[in-house]
């Protein structure tokens, strides 16, 4: 299953917002956070490959505050059918069903005691530094998703206790850091992340509940989880390959940058690009043609202006290369 590049560009935002110097690492392997794409879909290998690439020597405890910047917004079609759910607790089973929507890239579940229900979850990646990270970043924002979803909905928010998968603070200054963003209420050491709260809430009603909407809301969440399934018919590199390329509008990185962040010598990646019967040369012109065709059917922009958001300099580079692939200029086509 692949995934939305939500995560991965609210993460790049919270690591902006929280102070650290996230744009050169990208721009180091030819991607720039203003020109990604919010459509686009990524291989979790891919992802942890970037992540270890704009997560390298980051102190994994800043993950606390990298998350409190991630936000509702990019929810789309998710955050429609909570917040229409006729109650809490359809609500939170829903966005344990479509998890995959989410920026969130372990497993989402629920747990019940005899008075109590637990949002669970369990993050991948707890012995590395770069896990620890990432795991920090997720759960820090799945609180605040929580606490901003209630809100969302017209309710309001349960008091909750904490537990974490992380080993208790050292310091009295990181637990301080752990109480700001959690309260109190905080166990450490458990196996899993789990919000408890009293069982009663998932009777609550929402005031924003609409059956109708509900329903639509719910097709378009099954139609994303299709367009995320990993076609098996196409071999892993050239999907790691497709994906990278599609991470952005405009200038697509290079051969060599393309190769770094795959973690392999650019010689090797042209070598098995060529066993697999394609080249980079290819992939990047077809990508370039399927962008084309969306952003003219799209029918909100000038052809000007798709020429930029492709990354030619000039319109009449982008006609000549349209006439080529298609025998007819974008004006034709657009009529």
């Amino acid at each position: 299953m692949k995934r939305s590049i939500l995560g991965l560009m609210y993460l790049i935002q919270g690591m902006r917002k929280a102070g650290l110097e996230v744009d050169p690492k990208l721009q180091a392997v030819g991607l720039r956070s203003e020109a990604l794409d919010s459509g686009a879909v990524i291989h979790p290998s891919l992802e942890w490959n970037l992540l270890e690439v704009i997560g390298r020597n980051v102190n994994p405890a800043l993950g606390l505050w990298i998350g409190q910047h991630y936000t509702l917004v990019g929810y789309g079609p998710l955050l429609m059918l909570l917040v229409t759910s006729p109650n809490v607790d359809i609500a939170l089973h829903k966005a344990v069903q479509y998890q995959r929507l989410t920026h969130l890239t372990g497993d989402l579940s629920l747990k019940f005691e005899d008075h109590r229900v637990g949002l669970c979850y369990q993050p991948e990646n707890l012995d590395t530094d770069l896990g620890l990270l990432r795991a920090h970043c997720e759960i820090s924002s799945t609180f605040k998703f929580l606490s901003d979803l209630y809100k969302t909905m017209g309710l309001n928010v349960p008091e909750l206790s904490i537990e974490l998968p992380f080993f208790a603070p050292e310091t009295d200054d990181l637990m301080e850091n752990y109480a700001a963003v959690y309260g109190d209420h905080v166990l450490f050491d458990a196996e899993a992340a789990i919000f408890w709260c009293d069982r009663k809430v998932l009777d609550k009603a929402i005031p924003s509940a609409d059956a109708i909407t509900f329903k639509a809301y719910e097709h378009k969440c099954l139609t994303e989880m299709h367009r995320l399934r990993i076609d098996t018919k196409i071999p892993v590199l050239l999907q790691r390959v497709y994906d990278y390329l599609e991470l952005q509008q405009g200038m697509l990185p290079s051969m060599a940058q393309t190769a770094q962040v795959l973690q392999m010598p650019e010689r090797t990646l042209r070598h098995q690009l060529q066993h697999l019967g394609s080249s980079y040369k290819e992939i990047r012109e077809q990508i370039m043609k399927d962008k084309a065709l969306r952003l003219i059917e799209y029918k909100e922009y000038s052809i000007e202006m798709i020429a930029e958001l492709l990354g030619y300099s000039e319109p009449a580079a982008f006609n000549h290369a349209f006439k080529r692939w298609f025998g007819q200029s974008p004006r034709q086509y657009h009529k």
